[in-house]
């Protein structure tokens, strides 16, 4: 769902037994369990086992065994079809089965219920894009991080599997979160209307904008995307489309924007805004908005000591946006002008504040 755009996946797995390298068991005197070297032993071991689940479900989706999945197969007719061995085909599908996601009918095998619709071809490239752009991205930090080049200016990336896994899943997410824009007042009905009009701030691939002009046949967009790589992406996606008559690439930054009225609906990931422009990309937004119109302010950043929180501050560090939260962003909106200022209902990893320009007190 849209609450859930840019948000990337972090998953779980196996182990590697690293009790048996013969590491000393040494806990101190009195040592709280938290600072035992078991513990710390057995974090690794999961976080080796999420690397190993994750890559290997990547794998069935890399390699086209998961669109083998929607019927049954043996494992050696679903090796001939991949090209890969036998062994290697039943570890694969070992892992799937882990997670309750194939079913055996004997010697055959086929994708459970809940699988079938991702071993479609639009549903595979989903698959594959969910785990493209956490491993992806990760792996490039890590490279970053031994080469000495790692900044904190922002999502940078130029890999064109990075950007296009981000557009597959805001693509996807967009569709889910449809049904949930009639909660935000005299949305819908705007978005129907002749002359209705998006900002779409750090478009990428552009699969907001596309998603949500293929729903409202009368939406026109603005895609800002200032860098190079992603803005060409995008623009190839809306010639895609047959889109080029109602979305414009706009390669923009938002502390630029000097529209003023223009649009009903913005959506503003912020997690990819430096400190420095937040506070002016939010009121150009604002004016940019037509009175009563609506701005949806992804967050990702949480605060809080676990390590989902943790790990999501990195990424927002990474990105661009600092660690801000929902907290630091509402006053924020407040006093750009937006009434009301309103987290939306979930409990996901990425967040969603509903913020609108008022219709009747208008401070511009």
């Amino acid at each position: 769902m849209l609450w859930r755009a840019y948000a990337l996946l972090s998953h779980g797995g196996d182990r590697i037994g690293l009790g048996s390298i013969g590491l000393p068991s040494w806990h101190g005197p009195a040592a709280p369990s938290f600072q035992r070297t078991g513990d710390v032993l057995k974090v690794l071991e999961e976080a080796d086992t999420a690397i190993w689940s994750a890559s290997a479900l990547s794998a069935c989706a890399e390699t086209g065994l998961l669109a083998h999945l929607g019927k049954p197969a043996t494992i050696d007719t679903l090796a001939q079809a991949v090209s890969l061995s036998p062994a290697l085909v039943r570890t694969l599908v070992d892992v799937l089965a882990s997670h309750r996601f194939v079913v055996w009918d004997q010697d055959r095998v086929q994708a459970a219920p809940s699988l079938l619709p991702f071993t479609t071809p639009e549903g595979a490239e989903t698959f594959r894009a969910f785990l493209r752009a956490p491993l992806l991205q990760a792996d490039s930090f890590r490279h970053k991080l031994a080469d000495h080049t790692l900044t904190l200016d922002g999502w940078t990336h130029t890999d064109e599997a990075i950007i296009e896994s981000q557009g597959t899943l805001t693509r996807l997410w967009t569709t889910r979160a449809l049904p949930k824009l009639k909660f935000l007042p005299g949305l819908v009905p705007r978005l129907e209307k002749p002359g209705a009009a998006l900002l779409d701030v750090g478009a990428g691939a552009a699969g907001l904008s596309i998603a949500l002009c293929r729903n409202f046949p009368h939406l026109s967009a603005v895609a800002l995307e200032p860098a190079p790589q992603p803005a060409r992406i995008g623009e190839r996606h809306v010639r895609e489309a047959g889109l080029e008559g109602r979305i414009v690439m706009r390669r923009q930054r938002a502390e630029d924007l000097d529209d003023e009225r223009a649009f009903d609906l913005v959506f503003l990931p912020q997690m990819f805004l430096p400190d420095a422009i937040i506070q002016d990309a939010i009121e150009r937004i604002f004016r940019s908005l037509r009175p009563g119109g609506w701005l949806l302010v992804a967050v990702l950043s949480q605060e809080g000591g676990g390590t989902a929180s943790a790990v999501n501050r990195l990424k927002n560090l990474l990105w661009g946006g600092n660690t801000r939260a929902v907290n630091h962003l509402r006053p924020r909106l407040a006093a750009a002008g937006f009434d009301p200022v309103i987290r939306a209902p979930g409990r996901h990893a990425l967040r969603m504040i509903c913020a609108r320009r008022p219709n009747l007190r208008d401070p511009s």
